[in-house]
């Protein structure tokens, strides 16, 4: 990254907004729609100076999940840094501070309460993914 560091939520409020309506997909077969706001997760790439040329970004999370997705997720329009449902502040339930929204994706794909994001090239275990490690498909897609 360009300009790695530490970042505040407000850094990103900074960034262009985005609303949508997503589809939340679990694997366990149950489904939920859900009005999500924040900005493009590509919009974060950006402002920090990612190498968009990398494979992979991974977070670790406040609750000790941590989960990987490939770089071209990342940059779809539609994936999202978000800190807002519905037109309010992101409850801790529902992934507050920021949580990403990945709408090719299953739920276990989309990481909650992020606090640290890396974009690498190299994935080793006990990084691909919290259920990933234990089993899951990797790429988790729709």
């Amino acid at each position: 990254m360009q300009r790695p560091g530490n970042y505040r939520l407000a850094d990103f409020k900074n960034l262009p907004p985005h609303r949508q309506n997503t589809r939340h997909v679990c694997v366990e077969g149950w489904d939920v729609i859900g009005n999500f706001g924040g900005t493009r997760l590509s919009e974060v790439l950006s402002m920090v100076g990612a190498d968009t040329s990398a494979k992979y970004l991974y977070f670790e999370c406040g609750d000790d999940y941590y989960q990987s997705i490939d770089m071209d997720s990342a940059l779809h329009p539609q994936t999202l840094a978000c800190w807002e449902m519905y037109g309010r502040p992101l409850t801790r339930g529902h992934g507050a501070p920021l949580r990403i929204v990945i709408p090719t994706k299953l739920g276990y794909k989309q990481p909650k309460y992020v606090e640290k994001m890396v974009v690498t090239n190299v994935l080793r275990h006990g990084h691909r993914g919290y259920w990933e490690d234990q089993g899951y498909s990797w790429f988790g897609g729709l």
